[in-house]
């Protein structure tokens, strides 16, 4: 038997000011909805989700959705880490059972557990993970593989070693959060040999015993991945699904298409969709429920959520939008702007530096750098947004903010503040001018 260890426990905190990361919404479904048919799909029938106080229903109600996989449930109480978790979640499974380490915000190619899954029966007592080969320095687990591993195809790996120093990776092979355990007991011992010998990184040191005591596999993962753990890389994740649609539309019969409307490339329009005369949805994007995309309005390379509105002349580009949101004659570019956001006329983002430099954003006080030229807002949920508001690059707007007509907006805004221009109106009396005489003698 099989289980996979889901962990939708952390707190998700870098990703402000959005929500949980294993709740975002892509196409429709959620990120835990789709791991979880993911895994369905490669055999899996039963799980352990990790949650935390905060997030405890919502997972549990999403993961009743999916009646392939029985769940069971564990709450962290507190955020303490990946070792943590994977201690709580095999702790209650037989120490035989074969156990899966899967993260809902990793995505990988379909079928990739499946892979992991046949390598772990042809390899019975052998620790099985998934890799990827990287260029620049990425801050995770680095492989240490035994000899020279050649690029296409298994290789054997003697440990792990986390966020090295820069320089002084072992490899170019990081790990994926793919990883199987063939008995749930030895991890469980592994856990408690190495809980508490020096602080973080509890389970990298739990996984690199297994692999001395058992051996290890890396299975590479030659397609692409995205992983979701700071706010744009919803675009990446976007980026990456989309990247999946092929051929012609795919309309649902009850959406109203223009005839004027030009609908190109690998797009998928859901019920209930409204596209205008004149307006333009060039793939890959996908509409959601019930959204409308008003006259001469341009949609491109985007995720626009249910009931969302473009009205007309707006144009968004390489974003993802959320429910229920809003624009007037407005240009969104690669940005990501949550529920429930609305647009005045003429609001628009930036999302270009006029030096053309990558663009940093803050992240709980620290400035990273997103490796993207372009990026235009992180907007949270429920902010409203004045008429020619202009919002400049790589800025990040709390939920329930105010931004008021004419701002140009240059820096972040934490939750529930008010952002307003404040003008100085003269007064004084206009005396009759050539054109004024003129006209008043006719």
């Amino acid at each position: 038997m099989v289980t996979a260890i889901i962990l939708a426990g952390g707190e998700s905190s870098r990703l402000y000011p959005l929500g949980d990361k294993s709740l975002q919404r892509f196409m429709g479904q959620t990120l835990l909805a789709r791991h979880m048919a993911t895994l369905a799909a490669d055999g899996i029938t039963q799980a352990v989700v990790v949650t935390n106080p905060t997030n405890d229903a919502a997972i549990r109600a999403e993961c009743t959705t999916n009646t392939a996989i029985a769940s069971s449930f564990v709450t962290q109480p507190a955020a303490a880490g990946m070792g943590d978790a994977v201690a709580r979640a095999v702790a209650g499974c037989q120490p035989g059972e074969t156990v899966v380490i899967t993260q809902a915000h990793d995505l990988l190619d379909p079928g990739f557990h499946n892979v992991l899954l046949k390598e772990a029966v042809a390899h019975p007592s052998t620790i099985i993970i998934a890799a990827r080969l990287v260029g620049n320095y990425f801050p995770g687990g680095y492989l240490i593989p035994v000899a020279l591993p050649d690029e296409s195809a298994a290789f054997a790996v003697r440990g792990i070693v986390e966020k090295p120093t820069p320089g002084s990776e072992p490899s170019n092979w990081v790990t994926l959060v793919a990883h199987v355990i063939p008995r749930a007991g030895d991890l469980a011992e592994a856990l408690a040999t190495t809980a508490g010998q020096e602080p973080g990184d509890w389970y990298e040191r739990a996984l690199s015993l297994l692999m001395a005591q058992h051996g290890a596999l890396a299975v590479p993962h030659r397609g692409p991945t995205a992983s979701l753990k700071y706010p744009w890389q919803m675009l990446d994740c976007m980026e990456l699904l989309l990247g999946r649609l092929h051929g012609a539309p795919q309309i649902d019969p009850d959406a109203r298409i223009d005839p004027t409307a030009h609908i190109q490339g690998a797009v998928v329009i859901a019920e209930g969709v409204r596209v205008f005369a004149g307006a333009t949805v060039q793939g890959p994007a996908y509409l959601g429920p019930h959204a409308i995309i008003g006259n001469n309005a341009l949609i491109r390379e985007t995720m626009f959520g249910a009931r969302s509105v473009a009205g007309f002349g707006s144009e968004v580009a390489r974003s993802w939008i959320g429910q229920d949101v809003w624009f007037h004659t407005s240009y969104v570019g690669d940005s990501v702007i949550d529920d429930r956001v609305t647009f005045g006329y003429g609001a628009v983002t930036s999302n270009l530096r006029l030096d053309n430099k990558p663009l940093k954003v803050t992240v709980k006080g620290q400035r990273i750098d997103t490796g993207r030229t372009k990026l235009g807002q992180i907007i949270g949920v429920g902010t409203r947004v004045g008429v020619t508001a202009a919002l400049m690059p790589g800025s990040v707007i709390g939920r329930n903010c105010l931004i008021g007509p004419g701002v140009v907006l240059r820096e972040d805004v934490p939750d529930s503040t008010r952002i307003l221009v404040k003008q100085e109106l003269i007064r004084e009396p206009q005396p009759p001018t050539d054109s004024t005489t003129s006209s008043s003698g006719h």
